[in-house]
């Protein structure tokens, strides 16, 4: 049996560490969205960040949706916000870029969705983590 190069394997625990942090993405045409844990308290072992989707609602604004599950028994208290930018990397001035509580029941889901407040907000990034009351 072979053994894996020290760098190898430490390059392996970097990548999948990293995978465990944020979602893969998603991509429709201009439009993206990606979710990420964040935060002192790392929730990113207890939670998977699933089934996104981003596309032009009605109102031709992007929406963005992720679906934050709960691989524990116990109940978890969340929180997230969406920080949207425009083609060129800039964030977008939302007034709601506030920190939102969320509860997600043990070994089940909860979607969490976010609607660009201007039509120059083309991509989104999820941020999601333990509930801090203090920060509000």
């Amino acid at each position: 049996m072979k053994l894996v190069s020290t760098p190898l394997f430490a390059a392996l625990c970097a990548a999948a560490l990293a995978a465990a942090c944020s979602s893969p993405g998603v991509h429709s045409g201009p439009l993206s969205g990606q979710a990420v844990t964040v935060g002192q308290d790392d929730v990113s072992d207890l939670i998977d960040l699933d089934n996104e989707r981003v596309a032009f609602g009605g109102n031709d604004l992007a929406v963005y949706q992720v679906e934050v599950v709960n691989r524990t028994r116990g109940a978890l208290r969340l929180e997230y916000r969406a920080r949207w930018f425009d083609d060129d990397g800039i964030e977008v001035d939302d007034a709601t870029r506030t920190w939102k509580p969320i509860f997600v029941s043990g070994s089940s889901s909860f979607p969490v969705r976010s609607v660009a407040r201007n039509m120059r907000a083309v991509r989104c990034v999820m941020e999601v983590r333990s509930h801090n009351p203090s920060t509000y």
